[in-house]
C-alpha cells in the first residue's frame, strides 16, 4: 500500500474512502487486489479499513460518517467526541441535511433542515457538529439531567459557551422541535434567557449606549429572509442599523468565519448597515469611536 494512503488512514482511525484512494493514485483494480489479498476490508459503501488497524468506537464512527454522504457525527456521538460529562462513547449517531437520509443498520441518522456551515467541525479527525450545535441538539435525545451535565461541563471550560448556545438555540428553535423546551429550561436555570445581551462585551456596549443620547437598541433582533435567519447583537430596526460586537472567542475556524462573512453580506443585501466594533473600541477612550459612528448613522 502507498505510504500516503496509509498516513491518511492512520489520521482517520484506519479508514479511508474509495474517492480518497483514487485521489492518491490508487485505481479501483488495485484496491480490489488489496481487498482480495486481505490488506484492506470494506466496512461500508465506498469505505475501507486497513486490515489490522485497532478496532475502536472512533474507527466505527469515522467509517459511518464517511459512508453516509453529507453526514456529521452528532448528538450523543458528538457529545462523546467533545468529551462532555454524562455522555459515554457507544452509540453511532449522525446528522444529515433533510431529504438525504440514509438508513443503515446499527446507525441512528437524524435529518435537519437548519444545518449551516457554522455547525460543522471536526474532532480527532472525525467530522462532527460543533460543541455549540451539539449542546443545542443533545436535549432532543437524552434526559434533561444528562443534557444539563453536558452543558455544565462545557461551561466550566468556557463560560461564554452558554450565551453562544442560547444564540444558536434562538436561530433553530421552533414549535415542535425536539428538545427546544428542555434546552430553554436548562439555559434559564443558568441565568441565560431569550433576548439578553449575549456576552459581557455586549453588556458593556449596551451600558455605553444607554449613557448617551442615542436611542436604546433592540437586543438579539431577529432577521429572517426566506431560509436565511440570524440574530443581531444590538439593532435599530427602523433605521436598519446594527452593531456587532466582534470577539475572537466567537470565531473558531474557517467554517465559522465563512458563515460570519456570508451572514453579513446577506444583511447588506437586505439594506442593513452593520457596524463592527471590537472590545478595544468599546472599552478604551470612553467608547468615543463607537458613539461617533452610531451617532452618524442614527441621528
Amino acid at each position: 500500500m502507498s505510504a500516503e494512503l496509509l498516513s491518511l488512514a492512520a489520521a482517520h482511525h484506519g479508514v479511508f474512502t474509495h474517492a480518497q484512494a483514487a485521489s492518491r493514485g490508487v485505481d479501483p483494480s488495485r484496491l480490489r487486489r488489496w481487498e482480495k489479498a486481505g490488506w484492506v476490508e470494506r466496512v461500508g459503501p465506498g469505505v475501507y479499513r486497513v486490515a489490522g488497524a485497532p478496532a475502536s468506537w472512533r474507527e466505527a464512527l469515522a467509517a459511518a460518517v464517511l459512508s453516509v454522504s453529507g453526514a456529521l457525527a452528532s448528538h450523543r456521538a458528538a457529545a462523546a467526541l467533545h468529551g462532555l460529562d454524562g455522555i459515554r462513547p457507544g452509540r453511532i449517531e449522525l446528522v444529515v441535511p433533510r431529504w438525504s437520509r440514509r438508513h443503515r443498520a446499527g446507525l441512528v441518522v437524524h435529518e435537519s433542515t437548519d444545518l449551516r456551515p457554522v455547525d460543522s467541525g471536526e474532532v480527532d479527525g472525525i467530522p462532527c457538529t460543533t460543541l455549540v450545535r451539539t449542546l443545542v441538539d443533545l436535549p432532543a435525545v437524552v434526559h434533561e439531567f444528562r443534557a444539563g451535565q453536558a452543558l455544565d461541563s462545557a461551561a466550566r471550560r468556557d463560560r461564554s459557551v452558554l450565551s453562544r448556545v442560547s444564540a444558536r438555540h434562538l436561530e433553530v428553535a421552533r414549535r415542535g422541535r425536539d428538545g427546544t423546551v428542555a434546552l430553554r429550561s436548562l439555559l434559564a436555570e443558568r441565568g441565560i434567557g431569550d433576548r439578553i445581551p449575549d456576552s459581557g462585551f455586549e453588556r458593556m456596549a449596551l451600558r455605553l449606549i444607554e449613557n448617551s443620547a442615542l436611542p436604546r437598541p433592540v437586543l438579539q433582533h431577529m432577521v429572517r429572509d426566506g431560509d436565511f435567519l440570524c440574530y443581531l447583537d444590538l439593532a435599530w430596526p427602523h433605521q436598519l442599523v446594527a452593531m456587532e460586537c466582534d470577539s475572537l472567542e466567537h470565531h473558531f475556524g474557517a467554517r465559522a468565519h465563512q458563515w460570519d462573512r456570508e451572514r453579513r453580506r446577506h444583511l447588506t443585501r437586505l439594506g442593513w448597515t452593520v457596524l463592527e466594533f471590537t472590545y478595544q473600541d468599546v472599552a478604551h477612550g470612553g467608547g468615543g469611536v463607537v458613539l461617533r459612528d452610531l451617532t452618524h448613522h442614527l441621528l
